[in-house]
């Protein structure tokens, strides 16, 4: 009986002198209140980068609305804000990511390559870079060269098997257009994104001005951002974790 009370005891000192230790492992775990994290990213220095974001984003759209016989149609953009998954994060540096989602909707004539000389030559933007590069391939993947190669093939490798729908590439850019196979792109929804938190116009109209611009000029090109280049740059701005959660 005297060791079983022995016991006891120990078992009620060990749990009783655990609880600091468990308290502490909580709070060190227990990630902040979301509005917290949120009140960082809405700073002066996150208001400059998205003020840069956004600039960058207007001239990417400018330049390819620009191109001779490029029609631009509607734009939609989400300023989104998220707690990164291991993709963004592979170190579990931040708090937050900031991105600024955007799609773009362009008319064309159905001409597609001259259409893809004519953007090279604008140098729209450094299409074929930001992917990994197989150097056994004969053009750079995402490339214009590499879109060309697909129309001078008739979509077919040597061998006979088809390639894969021509777009262009650049960091954190895709360039798509109505698939010479005979599948358009999707019109656009009313808003395009669900982010938690976000901030978009609600355009109800969207999808009947690319159908509509689709039947008057033959192709629609859609232009994509994501802003996110990789665990190097997820996005415009970024709330690192505090000092005591990293490695949790």
């Amino acid at each position: 009986m005297a060791g079983d009370h022995l016991t006891t005891t120990e078992f009620l000192i060990g749990t009783l002198l655990s609880v600091p230790g468990r308290i502490a492992d909580a709070t060190i775990r227990r990630p902040p209140p979301y509005r917290r994290v949120l009140a960082r990213a809405r700073t002066p220095e996150a208001e400059a980068a998205l003020a840069a974001e956004r600039a960058a984003v207007e001239g990417l759209i400018e330049r390819l609305g620009a191109v001779d016989g490029v029609v631009h149609v509607v734009t939609q953009v989400d300023d989104r804000r998220f707690r990164p998954e291991l993709g963004l994060d592979p170190g579990h540096r931040l708090e937050l990511v900031c991105q600024l989602a955007v799609t773009a909707y362009f008319a064309a004539g159905p001409d597609v390559p001259e259409l893809l000389c004519r953007i090279e030559a604008a140098a729209v933007a450094d299409w074929g870079s930001g992917l990994y590069q197989d150097p056994r391939r004969p053009h750079p993947r995402g490339s214009v060269a590499e879109a060309l190669a697909y129309y001078r093939s008739d979509g077919r490798h040597p061998d006979g098997s088809p390639r894969d729908s021509p777009r262009l590439y650049a960091a954190g850019t895709t360039l798509v257009w109505d698939d010479p196979a005979g599948r358009p792109i999707t019109e656009p929804t009313a808003t395009m994104f669900n982010s938690a938190i976000t901030q978009y116009a609600d355009d109800p109209d969207a999808a009947a001005r690319v159908a509509d611009a689709r039947a008057e000029h033959g192709l629609i090109l859609r232009l994509e951002r994501s802003g996110a280049g990789g665990p190097q740059r997820p996005g415009y701005f970024t709330v690192p974790r505090s000092r005591r959660r990293r490695g949790h």
